[in-house]
Parts: C-alpha cells; structure tokens; sequence
C-alpha cells in the first residue's frame, strides 16, 4: 500500500463516519427529540464532531486523488488543472453530492444549538426532518455514483444506495446509544425512557439487518458474478472478513435484543436503582461500535486498494 492509498483508505473512513453518523445519528436524534438534554448530547458529543469529520475527509479524498494522478508530492494535491478535469468525472459528482450531504445535515443541527431550543416547536422539527432526508438521499446517491456499482446497471446503483442506508441506520446510531445508555447509568430518572428507545431501536434493527444483508450480498454477485472469487481474490477475502465482524456485531445485537433490553426493563420494575443491566449494555454496545469502526476500514480498503475485477 502506497502513500496515496493509505491516504485513500483513511480519507474514505472519515467520510463513511460522517455519512454513517448523519443517517443512524438522525435516527436516535428524532427518537430522543422529546428529551431535550439527549438531543444536545448527541449532538455536541456524537454529530456535530462526525459531520465535520466526514466533511473534512470529503475534501481530503479528492486532493488525495488529485496527488494520486499527477505524482508531484504533497505540492501536486493543489493542481488546479488536474482538479478541474477531476471535477468532470465521477469524482467530482460524488464530491458534490458529499458536500451538500453534509452541509445539510450541517444545518439540521442549528437548531439544536440555539437558545429556548427551538428543535421542540412542530415546524422546526418538520423542516429539519425534510433537511435530514435530503441529506440522506444525497449521500445515497454519491455512492451510487462513484464506485464499482457505478460501471454496472441501475440496479447495482439502488442496492449500494439502500446498503449505505441500512447499515448507517444500524452501525451509525449505535455510538449516539452508546453516550444515552452511559448517561441512563448515572442518572436514574432517564431509564424509562431510555428503555423504551432501547425496545424501539431493536424493533426496527431487524430490518435495518435484513436490507443490508439482502443488499450486500446482492452487490456482491452483481460486481463479481458470483461467489466463487471469496476465497481466490483479496476483494473476497476481504469481503469475507468483513461478513464475520458483521456477523459478530449480529450476535451483540441480538444478545441487547434478547437479554440486555428485556433485563434493563426488569430492572426497572424491579429495583430502580441498580444500573448493572444499563453497565453490561453500555459496554456491549461500546464493543459494537468499535467492530463497526473495523468494518468501515475494511470497506474503505475493498473500494480503494482493491476491487472486485482484481486478481
């Protein structure tokens, strides 16, 4: 791996958490929307941080991919020639769609930062909603744009679309529930609630789930023909490794769904004050995340330093 792949990988993490924050952050934000202190949590500590990261990574990808293509050194990332005849291509139709992606998620969170919170008036919340899923759909079709799907039908550029969908649904709320979980610990009057958005979030994972595996198995036997390149190619066996920490952050999430969610309600009816349910779930789902991590670095790689025509 050269410097500008390495850059490449590193780039394209950083614009898959933003991306993967702005969806599954949305999420938890308008489930928690009736808890003021949560909401500004999630916020300040989970999106505002993500977003400027993802931006960030946005406008690094392509001065890495404009280095890339001249090799001139670090001086070559600025090449105001080689940027604009990169602005032509797909390249650069994902980047627009990235920028704006993110300059409209940017502006969902105004709202919560200003004083009275204005986020709990109804008009605020439907405009900023309608912000959110453009932002979403514009991050839909960035990837569908730029990437091995791109080259392929339409059909190959909707299911990369809905995969980005359901995975950020999932893997990109889980730090959000993290920080409320971490916070329920300490404070007693938040379980309830905290609770019941834990059983909501479960309710809808398995859908979220199951479009994404429909979806990325799809893509990989519309990208490669099938599955017989799973074990002879790095592509696949990339991929392989990747549908095994999917597969154990599966297993965490049906142990929340099964064990911890159940016996964090228990717990409640049972004896209020005792956060050991809430301990057991906060660091589960710490785990979690840190595999979701893992999973956005092996995918920034399969699309940067590989692919699925590769040997």
């Amino acid at each position: 791996m050269n410097v500008w792949e390495l850059g490449s990988v590193l780039s394209k993490s950083m614009i898959y958490i933003g991306m993967l924050s702005a969806i599954g952050g949305g999420f938890i934000l308008v489930s928690s929307r009736q808890q003021p202190v949560w909401v500004q949590m999630i916020a300040r500590r989970a999106l505002n941080p993500a977003l400027l990261l993802g931006l960030l990574g946005t406008c690094l990808f392509f001065l890495v991919q404009i280095g890339s293509v001249n090799q001139r050194g670090l001086s070559g990332v600025f090449d105001p020639l080689i940027g604009s005849i990169l602005m032509e291509t797909e390249l650069g139709s994902a980047l627009r769609w990235r920028l704006g992606g993110f300059m409209l998620a940017l502006l969902c969170l105004i709202p919560i930062n200003l004083p009275g919170f204005p986020l709990q008036h109804r008009g605020v919340q439907g405009f900023c909603m309608a912000l959110a899923v453009l932002a979403a759909a514009c991050f839909m079709v960035s990837v569908a744009v730029q990437g091995h799907s791109s080259a392929l039908s339409v059909l190959a550029q909707v299911l990369v679309g809905l995969h980005l969908l359901a995975i950020a649904s999932w893997a990109g709320a889980l730090f959000p529930l993290y920080l409320l979980v971490s916070n329920s610990v300490a404070v007693a009057d938040d379980r309830g609630a905290m609770a019941d958005l834990l059983r909501q979030f479960g309710m809808a994972g398995w859908l979220m789930l199951a479009v994404m595996l429909m979806s990325g198995l799809s893509l990989f036997w519309l990208l490669t023909g099938g599955f017989g390149s799973l074990f002879t190619t790095l592509y696949g066996q990339l991929f392989l490794v990747k549908v095994a920490v999917v597969a154990v952050m599966m297993g965490l999430g049906a142990l929340h769904k099964f064990r911890w969610v159940p016996r964090v309600r228990d717990v409640l009816d049972l004896a209020p004050d005792d956060a050991s349910a809430l301990q057991m779930l906060a660091r589960s789902i710490r785990l979690e995340t840190l595999l979701a991590v893992l999973v956005l670095l092996l995918t920034a790689s399969m699309t940067s330093i590989t692919g699925p025509y590769s040997g």
